[in-house]
């Protein structure tokens, strides 16, 4: 699943991107999440993981209240990546949180948590927001290079903020991220966070009204960009909030390599079936 936008909007407050800190095994595992003043009208926990098997499940516990026990991920791409995903708007406040994940995934567990939410605070000028969210596959066996993320009603020479959560990254293995064509980051994946996990941000100026962000593996052996939040100075102050709905994946392509061993397979037993008749 590409990223795509989840939620978007304006709100007169800020948006809170943060998270960490990189695949460490523990269990539970634990991160604090500092919100500025504001009352949180929107907050959204990612919870990517390692070594996802059918029948894992993961239990969140926001600020010593149990959230849910969640026996499926929302994405699950290849080689176990899954990312779990939470609407936690009820439970997150302004100043100090405590994120907990129990996971019952043996072998594996998070990469990371992440946090993003919109907060209301009046005092302060009115901000565009989009949050973009999905898991997709880009690795040398898959021969998947590269995918996009669209932005859909930008303001083109306005000032804005890109923040990304990617996983699976690994330090020199360069590789590069584009918007709306321009060069904005290289090694991004690089576990500059933790183990395996890359927040990163970086100022930007959408060219049009659709604004495109591309991941783009390079040298990477492995990348799995996961989320994208778009947070730029807004054409009209008319503020408002718009939840899409999620999507689910339908499944993808199935690799070449794989057509060919299925062909071949399927050949000897036709060959094995004749030479018994005969």
């Amino acid at each position: 699943m590409p990223p795509y936008t989840i939620a978007e909007g304006v709100v007169r407050g800020n948006v809170y991107f943060d998270g960490g800190h990189g695949y460490t095994g523990e269990n539970p595992y634990i991160q604090y999440f500092d919100l500025p003043p504001g009352e949180v009208k929107y907050a959204r926990l990612y919870v990517p993981v390692w070594n996802y098997d059918s029948g894992d499940s993961i239990r969140l516990i926001i600020n010593s209240q149990e959230h849910s026990i969640k026996p499926e991920p929302d994405y699950v791409s290849a080689w176990g990546t899954a990312l779990y995903c939470f609407n936690a708007s009820t439970l997150i406040h302004e100043g100090l949180n405590e994120v907990s994940v129990m996971s019952e995934n043996p072998g594996g567990g998070p990469y990371g948590i992440t946090l993003a939410a919109v907060s209301e605070n009046r005092s302060l000028s009115p901000v565009r927001f989009w949050i973009n969210e999905g898991n997709y596959a880009l690795s040398y066996t898959n021969k998947k290079d590269s995918v996009a993320s669209t932005f859909k009603g930008t303001s083109p020479g306005k000032n804005a903020s890109l923040h990304t959560l990617l996983v699976a990254g690994t330090e020199g293995e360069k590789d590069e991220l584009y918007f709306d064509s321009e060069k904005i980051g290289s090694d991004v994946g690089r576990s500059s966070q933790g183990k395996y996990f890359d927040l990163y941000s970086v100022s930007v100026s959408p060219k049009s009204t659709e604004s495109t962000l591309r991941f783009e593996r390079g040298d990477e052996g492995y990348l799995h960009p996961c989320v994208a939040v778009l947070v730029s100075e807004p054409e009209s102050e008319s503020e408002f909030l718009k939840i899409h709905k999620q999507k689910t994946a339908k499944g993808g392509e199935v690799p070449y390599p794989v057509i060919i061993v299925c062909l071949l397979a399927c050949t000897a037993v036709f060959l094995r079936f004749r030479k018994r008749k005969v």
